[in-house]
């Protein structure tokens, strides 16, 4: 192992050495002629005059002078750009160790141009109040490259390993193409798919929120954005690329498509794909939309469990961006179409359609520790599970603009899931003299579909007065969801190594559950002054559900699953409704914005057992105030501080005194005197970014605490058998940190990242009538290293700790301590005859768990391509995955009153030869691009 870490250093540490040398330096004045004076904070900019790809660029100060220092030898253009103003390009020659002055630059406004032609380039960067925008001639990108890849060539652009979009720090949670959402709003669907070459400029800025841009008064909550603006042979023409790889002695493949049509504003494009290689193709989100929860009739407001890669519940799905540590191997196809336009120029539309269909087969061997004082034992299971899921799901919406005043956005959404698993697990119980306290399997297939409507609408309206709004909100949604399952069990109790009977378990169960929502609310804001503005919202929102279980048993006389089971089926009917009512002042004053108000909320939780008649009503009220503090510093430097408070009510589920017997190992039951949590969290922030020197800082901390938390009380019986009810406790809190940097080194042509999270958690737990309380302490400092060599080679390079430790109250001798160890390099070599080769290498070191479970894990990908045809319009690539066949899969929880270590199946080593081929690629222009104007 050695061997590689040693070779891939010296690649690391080459150009980094061969690049540093002497450097130069460049100073001017930019002028305004007409003004007579220096033209404050123009934009400068630097190319190379072989290609004009972008060396680096920096704003002038307030009296028009610039300075840009560690320039290497060579030519150079020059370019002074400003808003309004016609661009100056000049052609400069830097020597080792020269100090260059431009003297004065002058610039002349468009007013003051005169009638005449000016044939310019167009400037690199362009900076206009909030929004810098880049013009992607001068960045250079491979033939096949995907915006994705021009992005990291942006300076102060960053793209982490699973696609997030960070600029200067700051994530990006939304892209537009053409000003339009791009399919879900996922930013990752368009920088994946769209290729580079299609892209002209790439703006970025603070787009406010809604709130804020209908109301006219800033409340400090804009996010990051990023609009691409494509070429204007592309806004009238179809492009995409197509590519299908396949090899490996398992039969892998993987094939893709996108196609674009654009015709001014109407968009249409298909994503489609198919695979047996783990790349699945929809986000968390995507799955957040697409599921039907079966257990909403059980819960108030129908909320949602996903656990992500796949968990101990085996209700897991895999999801884009969990790379070599994704459980189990799927197969995958998927396919989507979205639609955009604009009609008769008041009526904005989109439409989108997405189908996937996985197929997922899942290995686990399970390790768990239970701490239970004076009765510890250790559980074993190993775990087998094959689950197919189909979704569909379709989107709309119409954001019609009646006038200046008064738009009316109207959003639906059908969606559609199909699930079949079959799993089946053995597993054992021992104490601490190895001694067999229980054993069994479980056999079990389920088969479910769910169905959910629903639809949005948002009516909106600007009265006379400017920040005197009326706006109303209404939401509907109805889920019906079904499922069918068999179940045989087997469980053997003993006692000093004899066995004292067995519990079995042949059954077939169903449930059918239906939810139905209805929530609307209405705001009215009046303006206070020209900056503030009070806000008045009521609001009402009604649940209802019901669920309806069966259960029979088989009866070895009849041959038939015909016994009614009593205890296990149930037929339940809930109600969860709340209104109330909100007052919030918004102030922005310059520098300072506030937002402080309160919402009073009532709420009545009605939950009827038709089984046995049993009712459980249930009211709570609440005052929950909130505040919002941002201060900006300058332009670059804003504090902002956060109050929230909220309430978690119990589910039915939680509620209802019925036991679930099903598992008789671990057996559940409500508790009705359960009472609503309390929720109360603060947030304190600072951020400072310079888009010029590419640096910026970040500063974070958050604490929550949880009044009256529902959580378990366990008993556990000699045997192991457990019996769980959920109570209320105070004392839960959780407190996170995070401090992180970022700065280039512009001589070794390079950026360092550097940052450390903190976090400490406190979790109540009772265990055989005790308190047990539960600390997780997790600290995890991080580096990253980036270089570029503009054609040559691009390395990244990141090493990232977690160190955890978790504490028990009644059993301080367990307590543990874990250290995970994340190494990863990357390096993209571009070579002679057009052909790019790229390495990946990460490394994975766990220790302080379970024998077995401490790992060292070495996955090295690599992969050699070669573009051809004209224009470079295909590409042949050979990659190999996994090359030394080390990939495994580990997981460890520490929770509740047990740490549990698991080791799951993942994809390990084969290899593809794939072909990609882009459709109508537009010819590339050398150089940088001529305008032509007329004054």
């Amino acid at each position: 192992m050695l061997k590689y870490l040693a070779t891939l250093l010296v690649l690391f540490t080459l150009p980094i050495l061969t690049t540093a040398q002497q450097p130069a330096a460049v100073k001017g004045n930019v002028y305004d002629t007409a003004a007579k004076r220096g033209l404050a904070y123009a934009t400068i900019s630097i190319v190379h005059a072989k290609d004009s790809t972008l060396v680096t660029f920096t704003r002038a100060d307030s009296t028009g002078k610039f300075s840009f220092k560690s320039l290497e030898k060579g030519s150079y253009l020059l370019s002074a750009s400003y808003v309004g103003y016609i661009p100056v390009w000049k052609n400069i020659e830097v020597k080792t160790g020269q100090e260059l002055d431009m003297g004065q630059i002058i610039m002349t406004d468009l007013l003051h141009g005169g009638d005449v032609t000016v044939t310019a380039r167009r400037a690199p960067v362009t900076i206009n109040n909030d929004t810098v925008e880049f013009n992607t001639e001068n960045f250079k990108t491979q033939p096949n490259a995907v915006v994705e890849d021009l992005l990291k060539r942006l300076p102060g652009v960053t793209v982490d390993n699973d696609g997030t979009i960070r600029v200067n720090g700051q994530k990006v949670n939304r892209v537009l193409v053409n000003g339009k959402d791009f399919f879900t709003g996922d930013p990752k669907i368009a920088t994946k798919n769209l290729d580079a070459d299609a892209v002209d400029k790439v703006q970025v800025f603070d787009k406010k929120s809604d709130r804020a841009e209908f109301s006219g008064i800033d409340d400090g909550n804009s996010e990051k954005a990023i609009n691409l603006k494509l070429k204007k042979d592309r806004n009238k023409s179809t492009f995409g690329r197509v590519a299908a790889g396949a090899g490996g002695d398992d039969g892998r493949y993987d094939a893709q498509t996108n196609v674009n049509r654009f015709n001014g504003d109407q968009q249409l494009s298909l994503l489609g794909m198919g695979n047996n290689t783990n790349r699945q193709g929809f986000t968390l989100n995507d799955i957040m939309n697409f599921t039907g929860d079966l257990a909403r009739g059980m819960r108030n407001g129908g909320g949602v469990n996903i656990s992500i890669g796949g968990g101990p519940s085996d209700n897991g799905l895999p999801v884009t961006g969990l790379g070599q540590n994704q459980q189990g191997v799927a197969t995958t196809y998927a396919g989507g179409v979205n639609y955009n336009d604009t009609w008769n120029k008041t009526a904005n539309v989109n439409t989108s359609g997405m189908f996937s269909d996985s197929d997922l087969l899942t290995d686990r061997v399970t390790n768990r520790q239970n701490l239970l004082p004076g009765n510890n034992f250790d559980y074993r299971s190993n775990s087998s599970s094959a689950r197919k899921v189909q979704q569909q799901r379709w989107n709309g919406a119409i954001d019609h603009k009646f006038d200046t005043m008064i738009s009316l956005k109207i959003t639906p959404q059908v969606s559609a899931q199909q699930n079949n698993t079959n799993t089946y697990s053995s597993y054992t119980s021992t104490n601490t003299n190895g001694q067999k306290i229980n054993d069994g399997f479980s056999d079990s297939k389920t088969r479910s579909e769910a169905l959910n409507l629903s639809a949005n609408v948002l009516y909106r309206q600007r009265l006379k007065k400017k920040g005197r709004t009326l706006s109303g909100n209404f939401s509907v949604n109805y889920n019906d969801s079904k499922q069918t399952g068999d179940l045989y069990t087997r469980n053997t109790f003993y006692a000093a190594r004899v066995a004292l009977r067995d519990s079995i378990t042949n059954q077939k169960n169903s449930r059918n559950a239906i939810t139905r929502n209805f929530g609307a609310m209405v705001t009215y804001t009046e303006p206070i002054g020209r900056k503030s503005l009070l806000e008045i919202t009521s609001f009402y929102n009604t649940n209802s559900g019901q669920s309806d279980r069966k259960t029979f048993d088989f009866d070895g006389i009849s041959g038939k699953y015909d016994r009614y089971n009593t205890i296990l089926s149930n037929d339940f009917t809930s109600s969860y409704n709340y209104g109330g009512g909100t007052l919030n002042f918004r102030s922005n004053m310059n520098k300072l914005v506030l937002t402080v108000g309160s919402s009073f909320q009532a709420a009545t939780l009605r939950s009827t057992n038709n089984t046995n008649g049993n009712v459980i009503e249930q009211r709570f009220s609440d005052i929950l105030p909130s505040m919002n503090i941002q201060y900006r510093m300058t332009s670059t430097k804003t504090l902002s501080f956060n109050l929230s408070t909220s309430t978690n009510q119990p589910s039915t589920a939680q509620l209802q005194p019925v036991a679930d017997v099903s598992d008789p190992l671990n057996t559940y039951t409500g508790n009705p005197n359960l009472k609503r949590s309390y929720v109360q969290s603060i947030n304190l922030n600072f951020f400072s970014t310079n888009i010029y020197t590419q640096r910026n800082l970040f500063a974070f901390i958050s604490a929550t605490k949880t009044d009256n938390a529902i959580v378990n009380s366990d008993v556990i019986q000699p045997n192991g058998a457990r019996v769980s009810m959920p109570v209320n406790a105070d004392g839960q809190y959780f407190i996170f940190g995070n401090i992180s940097t970022g700065f280039p080194l512009k001589k070794l042509k390079s950026r360092i990242d550097i940052g450390i999270g903190t976090n400490y958690q406190r979790n109540i737990a009772f265990l055989n009538g005790k308190r047990n309380d539960i600390s997780n302490t997790g600290i995890g400092p991080s580096l990253n290293y980036s270089f570029n060599k503009d054609g040559l080679m691009d390395i990244t390079a990141s090493a990232r700790l977690n160190i955890s430790k978790a504490t028990y109250s009644l059993q301080p001798m367990l307590n543990t301590n874990f250290l995970q160890q994340t190494y990863n390099f990357e390096m993209n070599n571009y070579l002679p005859l057009g052909l790019v080769m790229n390495n990946s290498f990460n490394y994975l070191v766990n220790t302080g768990r379970a024998d077995g479970f401490n790992t060292r894990v070495p996955y090295w990908n690599a992969s050699l391509a070669k573009g051809f045809m004209k224009n470079k319009r295909g590409e042949v690539k050979l990659t190999v995955y996994d090359m030394l066949n080390k990939n495994i899969g580990i997981n460890r929880t520490a929770n509740q009153n047990y740490i549990e270590d698991t080791r799951y199946n993942v994809l390990q080593r084969y290899f593809l030869v794939s072909f990609t081929y882009r459709l109508n690629k537009a010819a590339t222009t050398g150089g940088a691009r001529v305008i032509t104007r007329t004054f």
